[in-house]
């Protein structure tokens, strides 16, 4: 880093500005950090247009700009700390604590459903078991980071049950253009895969109006001897036919991620470079002229050097620790008006950057991004008392509500990724059979406990 030094003609330095107190301004945008290894350079995400690639003889439809928009989501929820942490939450929500197998047997006086428990050790130990909470979590995370998910049906040897539900990774799952296949591809990032891919699996779809009915042609044909993928689940909200847009899309198209992701880079260039210069010190020409005569030195240049080393031990003398609150003694003299002549004068520069304008604009992108998402801020602790986040108070209530209303919100998503898994247990003969979920809510003391489990 150089030093920065505005000379007259004399050679005597107007302004000079040292490595120790260099300043610097950046303007553009902060690249990614390269040495993060999923760090590549991206285009801007799109998901509007539909276009296809082949494989095999079979046309499949791409997910977004260059059939990379899982990758490219993927990349930027890991760069945006509070889109990952709502995503998180949101299927945290979506999973609660658990689900449990009931019969509706009907309806009391006050119209509320009344169900009884399904005492059945096979579904108990299925809904229980690693392979079902794989696919639950896997689900809710895919539906909720990039609007889709794709469950994959394993029936046993025989074709005649369904022994487990997979989740495939949504990031390599793709769509053929009739509905009929999903090509399944772990490398989709670096590009489509050529007809003589080994990697690539494809499997059959289930009809995306009548499942069941498709399940109940293949088994009574003796061709359900394969695993199978359930029309893929989607965003209810997208009108899109194949890949529906994730809820924090509105948030990415508006700009409120970009702003999100720059206030913490100019903050951080702020406390690096902005704040850093404390001192201005004043010298005038006459000074140099008198300590440091040219006459005195062979050539300007050796003058130019004294007159920095000069610069510097008033520097050193400034700066540091081991110099808080040291006395500077300097010398001038007075001229005939009575004023003040050749005198060194050091002002303290104001080093406070007004960051409230900065912070409100990040608490606004904070917001809008949780707005797009039906998360309540105060649930995830955006509601602070005063300063830029104020108007939520973060009280208990006002987090006992948002938890409960994430509970509510999240209903359809649960139906959703829970309809494989009633079709599973349709075609293995249960008939009847309803899901609840167990969720651990917050209580008033007046309750006298300060959480309480509910069924919905």
């Amino acid at each position: 880093m150089k030093e920065a030094i505005l000379k007259t003609k004399n050679g005597i330095p107007v302004v000079r500005i040292t490595e120790r107190t260099y300043f610097e301004t950046t303007s553009g945008i902060v690249g990614l950090n390269r040495s993060d290894e999923t760090a590549k350079p991206t285009k801007t995400i799109t998901n509007t247009r539909v276009t296809t690639f082949q494989y095999k003889n079979s046309d499949y439809v791409c997910w977004g700009e260059n059939n990379r928009f899982p990758d490219d989501a993927e990349l930027l929820i890991h760069r945006t700390g509070v889109l990952q942490t709502a995503l998180n939450y949101k299927s945290r929500c979506c999973h609660g604590q658990g689900v449990i197998p009931v019969v509706l047997e009907g309806l009391d006086e006050n119209l509320k459903e009344i169900y009884k428990p399904l005492n059945d050790i096979e579904l108990i130990s299925f809904l229980d078991n690693y392979t079902f909470t794989n696919y639950h979590k896997d689900a809710f995370r895919d539906i909720n980071k990039f609007g889709n998910c794709f469950p994959l049906l394993v029936p046993n040897e025989a074709g005649d049950k369904i022994v487990r539900i997979d989740a495939l990774n949504a990031r390599h799952c793709r769509l053929s253009v009739d509905k009929t296949k999903l090509l399944v591809y772990g490398e989709f990032s670096e590009g489509n895969p050529s007809n003589d891919e080994k990697d690539c699996v494809v499997y059959d779809v289930l009809d995306e109006t009548d499942p069941q009915l498709t399940l109940d042609v293949l088994k009574a044909n003796n061709k359900l001897n394969k695993p199978i993928a359930f029309p893929r689940i989607k965003n209810y909200l997208s009108n899109n036919d194949y890949y529906a847009r994730t809820d924090w899309w509105a948030a990415y198209k508006s700009g409120w991620i970009d702003i999100a992701h720059q206030i913490p880079k100019f903050l951080k260039k702020a406390y690096e470079n902005a704040i850093t210069v404390m001192w201005h010190i004043k010298i005038p020409y006459k000074y140099f002229e008198d300590i440091f005569p040219e006459k005195d030195y062979e050539n300007p240049t050796q003058r130019l050097e004294a007159i920095k080393n000069f610069q510097d031990e008033m520097e050193k003398n400034l700066t540091g620790a081991a110099n808080a609150q040291k006395a500077i003694f300097t010398t001038f003299k007075i001229n005939e008006s009575g004023k003040a002549e050749e005198q060194i004068i050091i002002e303290r520069l104001d080093g406070k950057l007004n960051m409230d304008e900065k912070l409100s604009t990040s608490a606004a992108a904070n917001s809008e991004i949780l707005f797009s998402l039906m998360v309540n801020p105060s649930v995830l602790g955006a509601g602070m008392p005063g300063g830029p986040y104020a108007g939520n108070s973060g009280s208990g209530s006002d987090i006992r509500e948002g938890l409960m209303a994430s509970l509510v919100l999240s209903y359809i998503e649960k139906q959703q990724v829970l309809e494989p898994v009633k079709l599973m247990f349709r075609f293995n003969g249960y008939e009847n059979v309803s899901f609840k979920y167990k969720n651990i809510v917050l209580t008033t003391l007046d309750k006298g406990k300060s959480t309480e489990e509910k069924i919905n």
